[in-house]
């Protein structure tokens, strides 16, 4: 396998009839193979359900289907850093944010043993500020919420990238999401602490608007895009999972479990919102004007 990280993964080629091929003499690859893994079982039909959530959530993410071969089964995925001219492919520049801050990637965690400090929320939102457009600041938030949703662990610096044109640059689609609260021998520690909060299920209200100010946005308009992301994932997640036991790998034990660790993490977040409503709730949530308050939430 020859592509860096936690999982197994290879660069391939998909022709015009579909086969998966290997790319030779430098040719460019156009997707992502992943297969399956006795370290996470079910990890194909995890990570395809929570991207599949994702877009239908409207979150911008690769194209991805699973597969079989022999006993195994894969998840493949469209490399969004690829493109088609003229029936000839090209490969597109993208940096992650680990990249970006010229971090190695062993300092992709916020917290790491290299005596390198890695990337924050707030560096990330403060580089998307000083270099993307304003839209991509809403972009950004959007992700880190599904990958709270979603119970997705390993957001670290490495699974976040910015896509660099001629003309501009852009956040790139959301990627490597995966539902870490359905195995035992997976961290629940988030990668990147969300208002020095290290689990999904201890965030409150007030920590969101601690974000928000942390970060340069609106504290109010914070809380209630969180808000609505949680009920998107609430009412999208069971056809999500449909979805995904329809494609050709089929569906797996895991796929049940994932679907109702991230619905129960989508109503524990309502939950603890609902404590703003409290006549003691914190009066800072309204303060201050940022890029969300002129910016269309989509």
């Amino acid at each position: 396998m020859s592509l860096a990280g936690a999982q197994s993964k290879l660069a391939v080629a998909v022709d015009e009839g579909g086969r998966v091929c290997i790319p030779m003499n430098g040719s460019p690859s156009t997707h992502i193979l992943k297969p399956d893994s006795p370290r996470l079982p079910g990890g194909v039909q995890n990570e395809a359900f929570c991207l599949i959530l994702a877009r239908r959530m409207k979150i911008l993410a690769p194209n991805i289907t699973t597969g079989t071969a022999g006993k195994r089964s894969f998840l493949l995925i469209k490399r969004f850093d690829r493109t088609d001219v003229g029936g000839r492919w090209r490969r597109l520049h993208q940096e992650d944010y680990c990249q970006a801050f010229g971090k190695p990637p062993s300092a992709k965690y916020e917290s790491n043993q290299t005596g390198i400090r890695g990337p924050t929320l707030k560096d990330m939102f403060d580089l998307t500020r000083r270099h993307l457009p304003a839209t991509d600041i809403i972009r950004l938030l959007d992700m880190v919420v599904v990958n709270v949703l979603c119970c997705n662990t390993d957001a670290h610096a490495k699974n976040y990238a910015i896509m660099i044109r001629g003309n501009g640059n852009s956040l790139a689609p959301m990627y490597d999401i995966m539902c870490g609260e359905v195995w035992g021998n997976v961290t629940k520690n988030f990668a990147q602490k969300i208002a020095g909060k290290g689990r999904g299920d201890d965030l409150k209200g007030r920590d969101w608007q601690r974000v928000a100010r942390e970060c340069g946005l609106n504290p109010k308009q914070v809380i209630d895009r969180v808000g609505t992301l949680a009920k998107l994932a609430l009412a999208e997640a069971e056809a999500a999972a449909s979805e995904v036991a329809a494609m050709p790998a089929g569906s797996h034990d895991i796929l049940e479990p994932t679907r109702q660790a991230v619905e129960h993490r989508a109503r524990v977040l309502l939950g603890q919102l609902q404590e703003l409503k409290a006549p003691n709730a914190d009066p800072r949530s309204a303060e201050g004007e940022t890029e969300l308050e002129h910016s269309e939430v989509p």
